[in-house]
């Protein structure tokens, strides 16, 4: 079966108590052989409550060049959560056979979150 653009391979990458509290690159995967990507949706659900300042998660290719998507995880308590669809534009698209990375500004001082990003891979 050949995934198309109409009709993509969706996968869902889950991170588990991420911490949000410093800049960092929280994992880093590669997708299909020889299929782009679009990142569909990003959520969080605060496992550690998120204080003094909102930490912003992207999805990024491996030189930071191109922005999937990205998500705001505002400050709040445990069970806070924060969920988006991403701009869906071929702008914005993970490039084939290369290396992308789940990241966090680290805006927050304290906080952690179960993350979850689908991407759609055609």
């Amino acid at each position: 079966m050949s995934n198309t653009y109409d009709d993509p391979l969706r996968v869902s990458y889950q991170l588990n108590a991420a911490s949000l509290a410093t800049a960092a690159e929280l994992a880093t995967y590669v997708g299909p052989a020889g299929k782009q990507g679009r990142v569909e949706s990003i959520s969080a659900l605060v496992t550690t409550g998120v204080t003094v300042a909102p930490s912003v998660v992207t999805v990024n290719d491996l030189a930071n060049t191109v922005v999937g998507g990205s998500l705001s995880v505002p400050i709040g308590a445990v069970d806070t959560f924060a969920n988006a669809i991403t701009g869906n534009t071929d702008a914005t698209l993970l490039p084939a056979d290369s290396p992308f990375t789940i990241d966090t500004n680290g805006g927050a001082t304290a906080g952690a979150a179960n993350l979850v990003v689908v991407v759609a891979w055609f």
